[in-house]
């Protein structure tokens, strides 16, 4: 079996946050990088997705914060998929320092898509039977549903267009810039160390996004929501 995909960084002042600890955003931005590449290196599914104009969209994404890096350290990425069918896969995602000790744990999920027609598509069997499994990391695994409160108890902000820097190469909103929006709406001071993601329509570049944000037991759920009130993404951040 081929061993887990992994790519290392050094953590540079363009990945801090306000603390001087790695940014959640440069954190998802690194973790992103990995998984794509990881399905670069697949050979049957790469020639797959390029043959047919197809490829895979995040729709959950869970992350477990243990410790940040600071400035200087070294860290490794390392991510493989520990279930896969036709029309969704599974991975974790980690981050390592340098003594090998977890400072990040996540589990994501991912759809397979038709580029063309955003439609769901069924991977061939033959496809997915040459991608490695490997065992889940031990973590808890929390629903992909995030529970959102009465709309009557939410917060509500002025609502915005959607910048051209937040938009990627797939002619939408990044998905780690659906956090970095969601984080705005944080009291100041409010410590996380977990973070959860539904990613439920693309937000692309002039649509107005309205966000509302809820107080829950032991922290906040954000709506990032389009004129009608459609969820873009939902972003739990619990301590």
């Amino acid at each position: 079996m081929a061993n887990k995909f992994e790519i290392s960084f050094v953590v540079g002042p363009s990945h801090l946050d306000e603390t001087g600890k790695l940014s959640i955003r440069s954190l998802i931005d690194m973790m992103q990088d990995c998984s794509i590449f990881q399905l670069d290196s697949e050979p049957l599914l790469a020639a797959y997705f390029q043959e047919t104009n197809s490829g895979m969209f995040l729709s959950q994404r869970q992350i477990e914060l243990k410790r940040m890096p600071v400035h200087g350290e070294r860290v490794r990425v390392v991510t493989w998929v520990y279930k896969c069918n036709p029309m969704y896969g599974f991975r974790n995602t980690n981050m390592y320092d340098e003594q090998g000790e977890v400072c990040v744990c996540s589990s994501a999920i991912g759809v397979f898509v038709d580029y063309a027609t955003g439609g769901l598509i069924r991977i061939p069997q033959p496809i997915l039977e040459s991608v490695p499994i490997y065992d889940p990391f031990p973590m808890e695994y929390l629903p992909r549903k995030i529970a959102i409160p009465k709309a009557d108890h939410a917060t509500l902000s002025t609502p915005f267009y959607v910048w051209r820097f937040l938009i990627d190469a797939n002619k939408h909103v990044n998905n780690a810039r659906y956090v970095s929006v969601a984080q705005e709406y944080l009291p100041n001071g409010f410590h996380f160390n977990r973070i959860r993601v539904e990613y439920l329509i693309p937000a692309k570049q002039g649509e107005e996004m309205h966000p509302k944000c809820y107080e829950i037991e032991n922290g906040y759920v954000v709506c990032l929501d389009d004129a009608e009130g459609k969820h873009y993404s939902v972003i739990e951040f619990t301590n």
